[in-house]
């Protein structure tokens, strides 16, 4: 590959991890303080956008994060089709790289809604998780629908179980190459407590839609913010939500290492 079209992708995969941290750790921090009862509130990445905005220079920032997200989903999107990790064309590699196209949308949707926000055209998304809710309710509305969104939930649940194996075995460390040892075993626990506190999310937003499919109520479906709220109302609730916040900030801080540290190749 021509050297300077790898230079370029690598900063743009780089620019998206930083992005994708700045985002959780401000969701964590958010949520957390809502937890804690110092303000805040229980954020999705639509609010923690909408917050960059009120910064001093907001439009600014939410302009970097924008490309940020869009280089993430470029990188996501290279590695699903070029199969940067060799993942392979067998059932699990498909898989694999399909769920890395998946992220690649996601990333690169919530890239277009910072690009609204900066033109003004755009909110914060105040709605509680209503996407999952209009997916789930269109999904029922079809042929085998119900199983169709059972499917989702079980996918979802999946997911969940493997980021908490990444954070019970930190198989994650893998990826990072050069880290100084001084540092190794904090930011370690960090990606630990990050991933543990994702599966758990996760698999909170498989339990909704499996809930959603079996009542056949899109109601019951929801997405992070309704797992929050799902934590916040079990017992101990405003403590496990803080838990889980300071996890989340924990994965952010380790997207930063993988911005400066992770072996991205391109070839």
């Amino acid at each position: 590959m021509n050297q300077q079209r790898k230079h370029w992708i690598e900063s743009f995969a780089k620019a998206g991890y930083i992005a994708k941290g700045f985002i959780y750790i401000l969701v964590g921090a958010l949520t957390a303080m809502a937890a804690f009862g110092i303000g805040g509130k229980k954020a999705s990445s639509s609010d923690a956008l909408s917050q960059v905005k009120d910064f001093p220079a907001g439009g600014f920032l939410l302009s970097v994060l924008a490309v940020g997200l869009v280089g993430y989903s470029l990188w996501r999107f290279l590695q699903a089709i070029k199969d940067t990790e060799h993942k392979g064309s067998d059932a699990k590699g498909i898989g694999k790289r399909l769920a890395y196209a998946f992220s690649g949308l996601i990333y690169g949707s919530l890239a277009f809604a910072a690009f609204k926000l900066v033109s003004g055209s755009g909110g914060g998304s105040g709605s509680g998780g209503s996407k999952e809710k209009d997916l789930v309710s269109s999904l029922l509305d079809q042929p085998f629908g119900k199983w169709l969104v059972l499917l989702i939930g079980l996918i979802t649940i999946g997911n969940g179980i493997r980021q908490l194996i990444k954070g019970t075995t930190a198989s994650f460390m893998k990826d990072v190459k050069g880290l100084p040892r001084d540092r190794f075993d904090v930011l370690k626990k960090a990606g630990q407590a990050g991933f543990t506190a994702r599966g758990i999310v996760f698999g909170i937003i498989g339990f909704l839609f499996i809930r959603a499919a079996w009542l056949q109520n899109p109601q019951e479906a929801g997405g992070t913010q309704s797992a929050f709220s799902f934590l916040q109302d079990s017992p101990f609730g405003n403590v496990l939500l803080g838990i889980v916040a300071l996890g989340l900030i924990g994965y952010g801080v380790f997207m930063f290492v993988l911005a400066k540290y992770s072996d991205i190749s391109v070839d």
